[in-house]
């Protein structure tokens, strides 16, 4: 409540949940971070279906990482919310 009460002070009320920073530009590694990401999310992926890691007919975390994998490959492929997603990945 702190957070939101300061950022309502500093900004306004209409600028206090932009957030600029996670969608424009690009910190420095983070697109080296998400690549590196997008390859540990293939190769488990890979590795779960080869030696059959995984239960169920659908496996959550089969899908999970398919998802991941292709909401990151687009990101890196057009340059967008790169820092953003770098974000989701500290927060999973």
């Amino acid at each position: 409540v702190l957070i939101l009460a300061n950022e309502w002070m500093k900004k306004g009320i209409k600028e206090m949940f932009e957030h600029k920073q996670l969608v424009d530009g690009l910190w420095s590694g983070a697109y080296s971070a998400l690549c590196f990401s997008c390859g540990y999310f293939a190769y488990d992926q890979w590795d779960m279906l080869h030696y059959r890691l995984y239960s169920g007919w659908i496996p959550s975390i089969l899908l999970h990482h398919l998802v991941l994998l292709i909401c990151f490959t687009l990101a890196l492929y057009r340059n967008i919310t790169i820092n953003y997603l770098i974000l989701s990945l500290v927060c999973e």
